[in-house]
């Protein structure tokens, strides 16, 4: 996400304590099918210094209606042959010994059961998806699982990748120099990992540039859907499309950006991508802090859902909002009315 001042925020936060041996491996995810998606984003929520912060975050979100919660955000780096992997600037094996427990709270020991996913690279942090191709996708994805998915009970992973400054010209570049990897890594951990959810995290000018048309890429001649598709559909499960800060649209008309740019021109290449229903996969991405306040968001959804009416797909079956800590003090009423805006056709929400 654009402008992000996760490294300062988080680094050096941590206890020198050894995380725990890998006490679960996802082998189906949370999600029940058709359910609307509630993605909360959260930003080294749990790379603090005790354990009842920690605790504090999860009773807070597992008492919400929010079931995807997206941890960012992990780095890497690749010197004299050796990947190291990073939590908000902190070492793996120096996190609280308390994650794993405090995630299967978090997972389960709520009403309703959540998703717990991790974001990859952030806003200046292409040298992650240069080490990602240095060290090699599939033992990238090896040494994430071992350190990383199977200790912390994760279910998925949110590849967001952008450049270290500029605007749509520089996301483009750094997509032209680094989509080869993304879409070798969204495969790979699919194949490895083939209940986990994969989701990408771009502007929505990218959205509609390379993901909504078969835009060429360096190594992947059709596109990134294209190179995604699998027999049975898409690997990547949906995108989270950021509507806010660099991916503000002319006019702020979001809803007419969101059907004429991204749903229609997705739903006329079906059969090239394997993506069945534009509104379940283009789910938009909101910051509260950039003055998209909750009736903002909610009238958003509505407004998408009203102008997409025409190509008959159904409603908008998600939406995903960048921070916790924005939202905080106030999380149970974005929660439930995230919800309520969602709650379209009689599915259970």
């Amino acid at each position: 996400m654009l402008r992000r001042t996760f490294l300062r925020n988080s680094l050096g936060t941590l206890a020198a304590t050894t995380l725990a041996g890998a006490s679960y491996l996802a082998s189906e995810t949370s999600l029940q099918k058709g359910a609307t998606r509630r993605i909360l984003y959260v930003l080294a929520g749990f790379s603090q210094a005790t354990p009842q912060a920690m605790h504090a975050v999860v009773e807070t979100i597992g008492a919400s209606r929010f079931n995807v919660i997206i941890l960012s955000f992990l780095q890497a780096s690749f010197n004299a042959g050796k990947l190291t992997l990073l939590y908000n600037g902190n070492e793996f094996s120096r996190l609280s010994p308390e994650l794993p427990s405090l995630f299967t709270r978090l997972r389960t020991g709520f009403s309703s059961s959540k998703q717990i996913m991790l974001s990859i690279g952030g806003w200046q942090q292409l040298a992650t998806f240069q080490a990602i191709r240095g060290i090699g996708v599939s033992k990238f994805v090896q040494q994430l699982t071992e350190q990383v998915v199977a200790p912390l009970g994760l279910e998925g992973i949110d590849l967001d990748l952008e450049p270290q400054t500029g605007g749509l010209d520089h996301w483009i570049d750094a997509h032209h120099e680094y989509g080869k990897t993304l879409v070798d890594l969204t495969n790979e951990y699919k194949r490895v990992h083939p209940a986990h959810r994969v989701t990408h995290a771009p502007l929505s000018a990218l959205a509609a540039q390379l993901y909504a048309k078969p835009a060429p890429l360096p190594g992947l001649p059709a596109g990134l859907l294209a190179a995604t598709r699998t027999p049975h559909g898409n690997n990547i499960d949906w995108l989270n499309v950021q509507f806010y800060e660099g991916g503000l649209v002319a006019n702020g008309d979001i809803a007419g950006f969101y059907r004429d740019s991204l749903a229609r021109p997705l739903a006329a290449i079906q059969t090239q991508t394997g993506v069945a229903n534009p509104l379940h996969f283009f789910l938009p991405l909101f910051q509260p802090e950039a003055k998209q306040p909750l009736a903002f968001c909610r009238q958003t959804i509505q407004a998408i859902d009203r102008r997409c009416a025409d190509l008959h797909l159904g409603t908008l079956n998600g939406v995903a909002l960048w921070e916790y800590r924005q939202v905080a003090p106030s999380i149970r009423d974005w929660s439930d009315g995230l919800t309520g805006a969602l709650a379209h056709n009689g599915i259970e929400p």
